[in-house]
């Protein structure tokens, strides 16, 4: 929580760490989807619980949120940033050692927490340094998480056809967390003043401020990250399953998704001066639901990667478009919606991909993914809740 913004306008010294650190967290993030089959496959793991190895990844990271907020107020973002990624790094070299699904398990949920502290004091760092266009500076951060995504299924899948095992993967990632640390304690971010721990009348106070609008904020970015971290968890190993794929076209599968994502965001950033988030984020549902179902139902893998750029495009600016509306709250309000906009996320890719695995199990890959259609509309629709609600004006110019 935050009281106060520490600078009108931080240096990019004062908040380069940002960047990377967006970046290395979808680097880690996004390996769940290409090592999931091989993951598997060494560890016997049917497909009905495949989706338990995303979800206790992402329950760590809903801990880390609840820690970061109620517990490490008093610690600098800087310290807790670094924090995170050596338990991020500590927790994948850990889980490369893993002989079966439950000795993984616990590796990959500290990896989890300790991910989550950098991507919850990104989030409660923006708001309370950035007051104009926020919409356009959040697309801009996660823009860097975007290329993560987009970089290294291609690397993942070259070197997992090459023959390097997901074990070796881990121990890399791993390795490369732990020298962001380092990083990220010679170039500190500036400091984000007044933080408090989280309490339960604050919490009260925030609610009462503008319910309609925290709880339509929080159930959007929940159905958004379900349907989104769906696509990074299981659209590889579906590719392998329908198509027969090889790791490197399974993986690039998610590249592809991640192209459109990228491309949308850069497409976005200009219209957010024209229209309003919510009317963007309409706009951003309907787009990925009909690209899911086309996914989903493509007679050949050749298809099914064009419609995943195009869902790649209806995803592409839904994280930032609702993170944004944090900056609707004012002074330390803002910073305890963010970190409830990422702690909703965070159950998102919790669930969702967990439910993925028995839906799968139960109706077939293809069933599964079409019904990724469902939590988009569900956060279109509630784009019109979240314009009622914050009594937005379209942009002038």
């Amino acid at each position: 929580m935050t009281i106060e913004s520490a600078s009108p306008r931080p240096t990019l010294r004062q908040r380069v760490s940002l960047y990377p650190g967006q970046f290395i967290g979808a680097m880690v993030m996004v390996s769940l989807g290409p090592l999931l089959d091989p993951l598997m496959r060494d560890l016997d793991v049917p497909l009905s619980r495949g989706g338990v190895i995303s979800a206790l990844f992402f329950v760590g990271g809903v801990l880390g949120i609840l820690v970061v907020n109620c517990v490490m107020a008093k610690v600098s973002v800087t310290r807790t940033i670094v924090t995170g990624m050596a338990l991020q790094g500590v927790g994948l070299v850990a889980g490369s050692t893993a002989q079966d699904l439950w000795t993984l398990l616990p590796a990959l949920f500290v990896a989890g927490l300790g991910g989550v502290f950098v991507n919850t004091i990104c989030w409660i760092w923006l708001p309370a340094h950035v007051k104009e266009n926020m919409a356009a500076a959040a697309l801009l951060m996660i823009s860097f998480f975007a290329l993560g995504m987009i970089v290294t299924p291609v690397v993942l899948g070259i070197v997992m056809d090459a023959g390097a095992t997901w074990r070796w993967i881990l121990v890399a990632e791993g390795g490369v967390s732990l020298l962001a640390a380092s990083f990220f304690a010679v170039f500190p971010l500036l400091d984000v003043t007044g933080r408090q721990n989280i309490r339960p009348q604050q919490l009260s106070q925030v609610v009462n401020h503008n319910r309609g609008l925290l709880l339509a904020i929080v159930v959007a970015i929940f159905m958004y990250t379900g349907a989104e971290t769906s696509f990074n968890v299981w659209l590889p190993k579906f590719q392998i399953d329908v198509f027969g794929a090889s790791d490197a076209w399974a993986s690039l599968s998610v590249t592809l998704f991640w192209i459109g994502i990228i491309a949308g965001r850069l497409i976005m950033v200009p219209l957010t001066k024209r229209f309003s988030p919510s009317r963007l984020l309409l706009v951003c549902a309907a787009i990925l639901a009909v690209m899911a179902v086309g996914v989903a139902l493509a007679p050949t893998l050749a298809t099914s990667m064009i419609f995943s750029v195009g869902a790649g495009l209806g995803a592409s600016a839904a994280y930032g478009l609702i993170g944004s509306y944090a900056g609707h709250f004012p002074g330390w309000y803002s910073g305890v919606v963010s970190s409830l906009f990422v702690l909703g996320g965070s159950f998102g890719c919790a669930l969702f991909p967990y439910i993925f695995g028995p839906l799968a199990s139960a109706g077939g890959f293809r069933f599964a993914l079409a019904a990724v259609a469902l939590p988009a509309l569900a956060f279109g629709a509630l784009s019109f809740l979240i314009h009622s609600r914050s009594q937005e004006r379209e942009p002038s110019g």
